[in-house]
């Protein structure tokens, strides 16, 4: 399988030499193509990567080749909410995303995981979690035992996520963040680095501390 990451700075380089890794270390058959990206300000490559076109013309150029998969990483914590409408409004067939998933990465048999997820190295999936659509799990992070997550997540390294908690959509977790077993998390927050969540929390937070402080976003836009 061949690779096109839309965007191509932070989480999608990281990916992507995690892809190279899978490919070298382990003889997973999956090779990284280049990039689809509007920017070209830093010139044709990012990272060694191509810059292969622009994001409106990707589907158009390349979604008629079945071994070619793309993975959306357009990322900023602070506009998740407007990347996740960008991302829908390219209107690219579900099956045309790839979930990579890193060759060290435990996953029970009992987990249901969905299409553009990406789960990178040493991260674990217990029983009878579910996982939506366009998650990214970041190295080293744990979630645990019957979760459901929704879409559009992102989980930054070393994560460690309860039991039996629900997690909604376009959710932001900072790195080191902990949260308690079954909780929910609505939509749309922003959790920073090595907090601790000891409660349910609704929509449109900012969440900080230990244990961790809830306000709301004073910016968030309603869609």
């Amino acid at each position: 399988m061949k690779i096109i990451f839309i965007g191509g700075r932070g989480t999608a380089i990281v990916i992507a030499d995690q892809i190279y890794d899978a490919h070298k270390r382990f003889g997973m058959d999956i090779e990284v193509l280049g990039l689809a990206l509007d920017d070209h300000s830093e010139g044709d490559e990012i990272s060694g990567y191509p810059i292969l076109c622009d994001i409106k013309d990707l589907y158009n150029k390349y979604g008629k080749y079945e071994d070619i998969k793309f993975i959306y990483q357009l990322y900023r914590p602070d506009v998740i909410r407007e990347r996740t409408i960008i991302l829908n409004n390219l209107n690219i067939p579900l099956e045309k995303f790839a979930t990579f998933i890193h060759p060290s990465v435990m996953i029970a048999k009992s987990a249901k995981i969905g299409a553009g997820n990406v789960i990178l190295a040493n991260a674990v999936v217990n029983c009878n979690a579910i996982i939506g659509n366009f998650n990214t799990v970041n190295s080293g992070t744990l979630l645990g035992h019957d979760i459901k997550i929704g879409n559009n997540n992102y989980f930054a390294g070393q994560v460690c996520v309860g039991s039996g908690l629900t997690i909604g959509n376009m959710n932001f977790i900072g790195l080191n963040t902990s949260i308690r077993n079954g909780i929910t998390i609505g939509d749309g927050n922003i959790v920073g680095m090595s907090s601790n969540i000891t409660k349910s929390v609704g929509d449109n937070n900012v969440l900080y501390g230990n244990p961790a402080i809830i306000k709301p976003q004073l910016n968030h836009i309603i869609r």
